[in-house]
């Protein structure tokens, strides 16, 4: 899955990209198999905000958490992920075809 990442009032971190790259991958085994994925951090009133949008071909996904540490909020918007991609799964798995 391709990823894009924009920066607000921070500084381009390596170790941020590869970390968040990490926890997307592991929610991506859930669904994706193909998509693309925006992720957006920022720094507002001392607190930090993800944000991550991902596109696929059945769906369009989007989370945002913030905390005071900027892998908290990470981890956050990783587990609202997780929770919407389980959710469609779902949803596609126990549609029964009829003939």
């Amino acid at each position: 899955m391709k990823s894009n990442y924009s920066f607000k009032h921070l500084d381009y971190s390596e170790s941020l990209v590869k970390y968040s790259d990490q926890k997307i991958d592991e929610v991506g085994k859930f669904l994706l198999k193909e998509g693309q994925c925006h992720v957006f951090f920022w720094k507002e009133n001392h607190e930090f905000f993800a944000e991550v949008t991902v596109n696929t071909r059945q769906k369009f996904f989007k989370a945002t958490a913030h905390a005071a540490d900027i892998y908290a909020a990470t981890d956050l918007v990783c587990d609202k992920l997780e929770k919407q991609f389980i959710k469609v799964k779902e949803v596609y798995t126990s549609h029964k075809k009829t003939a």
